[in-house]
């Protein structure tokens, strides 16, 4: 299964990496991937899309990151209605539309941000 690191997942929810990286290390996301300290940490698509969900109700309907999260869940977890009820009001999704501008910006993203080397760099051999 394909997954992303924290730049190519910014880039494709036009959010700041620091953002990115603050949601994934004060939030629990299901399938992003904490392999060690040291290891960059690694996005599965369904991580994607969730963490996507979170940044518009962040940025488009002013929720806290923590309120984006759990109506993120409440959202996809209640799919395919994709629907949040909170007292009088009901706010759906349309996931396919999401997956689909989410997919554009995640080909521009993977063509245009190389993978970042981690850890030291080789030794050069000696002559």
């Amino acid at each position: 299964m394909r997954s992303y690191s924290i730049a190519i997942t910014s880039l494709a929810i036009d959010a700041p990496t620091k953002w990115a990286d603050n949601l994934l290390s004060q939030h629990s996301i299901p399938d992003v991937i904490n392999a060690r300290r040291g290891v960059a940490r690694r996005i599965r698509h369904s991580a994607l899309i969730r963490i996507a969900v979170i940044r518009q109700l962040h940025v488009q309907l002013g929720t806290g990151v923590a309120d984006g999260v759990r109506i993120a869940a409440q959202l996809l977890d209640s799919m395919p209605a994709g629907v949040h009820k909170s007292g009088q009001i009901t706010l759906t999704i349309d996931l396919p539309e999401l997956e689909r501008s989410l997919n554009r910006r995640l080909a521009d993203a993977l063509e245009s941000a190389p993978a970042t080397r981690r850890g030291r760099p080789p030794t050069k051999p000696k002559t």
